[in-house]
């Protein structure tokens, strides 16, 4: 008799818990609509053979509020900044520098150096030629002026692989497929600036900065059209600028940004030229090395620093890949000792990923910035890791560092509608027939974290963004309240403002009737245009 008592309660308290479960997982009217909503936008966009996967997650409720291919890996493009970034955030802390060095080895007598002048790469990639100005001035102030040695550049922080895994050679010499360096100089890039001497009409090109290290070669002739050609020369492995085509004595001046090759020489070149323009002459030759030198014969001239939220906030607002690389090189090597190599970094990655809760089926990383067509996450991966920063000390930190709708980076010009504007961080990705957009929408007692990764189209990607503009759009108006929601999306306009009148998939009487007075105080109206092309 006994044991049927226990027997009886066993099964209360099974039944219990489980009526307990389900009332927690419940689906609730807002969700419903959210559903609807995204379902309708998504279903009406323009683009055929597209996928087009999305995962939106309640941080307050701990749930997934909507899903559609999800766990599918696909090509990141800049997304994977999200999961470099914050990876090193957690690994390297807040209060990290990235520092260049500049030491001097051997006997100073008055203002000779009897050695070297020994510059020790730090990874820092947004070191400005301003910033190297300012360094060579400090060294002068030291009282050296005379080096009977070198200048030694030491990239041995990283590995000698320049790009990435994967990356498209006919991507060079685009100013974001730059070299990886750990001396790194406006960010490894140079600006052609071309234009005409209204007193000779001819053709002036410079570089800025000027330097000796790129060469000009300028074959451009008058004629009828403004027809040039500017590039950086892709054969005998040099760093000359062509420029070709004919112009006119109306030709507006224009500008070009190309990526540096031997990026390492170029910071030791344009270093030296700094020096010897605030008087300090080097006798030797500019050497780039990675041979290991003794610490105790060095002695610290001038040290330049960048915090790191400083660096991350440039590399996520303005999607940088030569800060992401970086970033994937630094953690191996000042964490733990290591090689800075992307294999080491990804191995560190891998590690922050388990603690994320992302397992090895749900990515393939080679690289830090995602410009390689290697990689592979999956949305439900990013939307972990962003809801794993909101619990971390650095959160802060990486939250200011995406870029704002409306406001700044890469979103400066999307979503600038009053309602929208502000109220979406989140971090931009573009690569040839991807386009991808992940980050948090703050509404009202909650903050929704999202990932949309739209795949396989052709041509322009106004369209793919104009549907996440608008998805985003309904984000920032969803309310646990439905009635609220729905009123919200009647006023500004977005979706089917409330299209809840379709069969509700055998859901209670209860619910139909509440969703049906919400309809009726908001009648449906026609949808509208998509709120914003780029």
């Amino acid at each position: 008799m006994r044991l049927n008592k226990y027997i009886l309660l066993s099964i209360i308290a099974f039944f219990s818990t489980a009526l307990t479960a389900s009332s927690r997982t419940r689906e609730t009217r807002s969700e419903y609509l959210l559903k609807k909503e995204i379902g309708f936008i998504v279903g009406h966009s323009k683009s055929r053979g597209t996928i087009k996967a999305i995962e939106v997650y309640s941080r307050r409720q701990r749930r997934t509020l909507y899903h559609s291919y999800s766990h599918l890996l696909l090509h990141p493009a800049s997304n994977l900044k999200i999961v470099t970034t914050s990876c090193a955030l957690q690994n390297l802390g807040g209060s990290y520098n990235f520092k260049t060095k500049f030491e001097a080895s051997g006997v100073q007598r008055g203002d000779t150096l009897f050695g070297n002048i020994v510059a020790v790469g730090g990874g820092d990639p947004i070191l400005s030629y301003a910033d190297l100005d300012s360094s060579a001035r400090n060294i002068s102030n030291s009282g050296i002026k005379y080096v009977d040695g070198n200048l030694v550049i030491d990239i041995a922080k990283f590995d000698s692989l320049q790009w990435g895994n994967g990356w498209m050679w006919d991507d060079e010499p685009a100013s974001f497929a730059m070299f990886i360096s750990p001396t790194c100089l406006d960010h490894n890039t140079i600006t052609v600036n071309v234009s005409l001497d209204p007193f000779m009409h001819k053709l002036l090109v410079t570089t800025d900065p000027s330097t000796d290290f790129v060469k000009i070669a300028c074959t451009a002739i008058p004629g009828p059209t403004d027809s040039l050609y500017v590039t950086r020369v892709m054969v005998n492995n040099t760093n000359t600028i062509y420029v070709g085509g004919t112009y006119t004595g109306d030709l507006t001046p224009s500008t070009y940004d190309f990526s540096v090759r031997h990026p390492a020489h170029y910071f030791g070149t344009v270093l030296k030229e700094l020096l010897l323009k605030y008087g300090v002459n080097i006798r030797g030759k500019l050497v780039v090395t990675r041979d290991v030198r003794d610490p105790f014969d060095l002695r610290n001239l001038f040290t330049y620093r960048h915090s790191i939220d400083t660096v991350v906030t440039y590399t996520n607002k303005i999607s940088d890949n030569l800060g992401a690389e970086c970033f994937l090189r630094e953690v191996p090597s000042e964490v733990y000792g290591e090689i800075g190599s992307a294999e080491n970094g990804i191995a560190d990655e891998k590690q922050y990923l388990e603690e994320c809760g992302v397992d090895s089926t749900q990515y393939y990383i080679v690289d830090g910035s995602g410009v390689s067509h290697y990689d592979l996450i999956t949305p439900n991966a990013i939307v972990k890791v962003l809801t794993h920063m909101l619990d971390q000390s650095t959160s802060d930190i990486f939250f200011h560092s995406l870029p704002i709708a409306g406001y700044d980076g890469s979103l400066s010009d999307r979503m600038s509608e009053d309602f929208v504007r502000g109220r979406v961080h989140a971090k931009t990705g573009s690569i040839s027939g991807v386009s991808t957009l992940s980050g948090y929408v703050v509404v009202p007692g909650d903050t929704l974290v999202f990932s949309m990764m739209m795949q396989n189209f052709v041509g322009s990607e106004d369209s793919m963004l104009a549907l996440q503009n608008r998805l985003c759009a309904l984000l920032t108006q969803y309310r646990e309240n439905p009635r609220l929601f729905a009123h919200n999306l009647r006023v500004h306009k977005i979706g089917t403002y409330g299209i809840l009148s379709e069969a509700h998939d055998g859901r209670k009487r209860g619910d139909r009737e509440e969703i049906g007075r919400a309809e009726r105080i908001h009648p449906r109206v026609p949808s509208q245009k998509p709120l914003e092309k780029r």
